[in-house]
């Protein structure tokens, strides 16, 4: 089972908003994304919102937020392949790839799959780097499964 990359064009941003603003980004999403294509990430925990979208639907909700904290220039590279939850070690050895690259990443999981974003300006050098390490992968840790 070849794992095929998804590597949109889109910029997004990250975006951390203060706990109180829940009600708030979800209704925001629900106006304002209307292509179903997008990635949207929208992650609460004890401390704060994380927010991840697409840089032109944040300039345009950013307002609604006072006191967010937000970084652009984020690239996804998706990979494009249902992964068992018994998979063991995908974003591992993904993950090591990109640290032996000096890539920083953000991790994202669905239920179904995986995505990770890097900066711009290291896009290109991350996907050489997980294009060796899915070479690798679909031999060991994939072909167990």
């Amino acid at each position: 089972m070849p794992i095929q990359l998804y590597l949109p064009e889109t910029r997004y941003a990250v975006a951390t908003l203060p706990l109180d603003h829940y009600s708030e980004a979800v209704e925001c999403l629900r106006e304002g994304v209307t292509d179903a294509e997008s990635f949207v990430s929208l992650i609460r925990d004890k401390q704060e919102i994380t927010l991840m979208i697409a840089e032109n639907i944040w300039q345009r909700i950013s307002a609604r937020f006072p006191g967010a904290r937000a970084r652009g220039d984020w690239r996804m590279i998706r990979f494009d392949a249902v992964l068992d939850f018994s998979v063991v070690g995908f974003i591992a050895e993904v993950s090591r790839a990109l640290a032996e690259a000096d890539i920083s990443i953000l991790s994202v999981s669905t239920y179904s799959t995986d995505a990770v974003l890097v900066h711009e300006l290291q896009f290109d050098a991350a996907v050489v780097a997980v294009k060796q390490a899915l070479m690798t992968l679909q031999y060991t840790i994939l072909a167990r499964h």
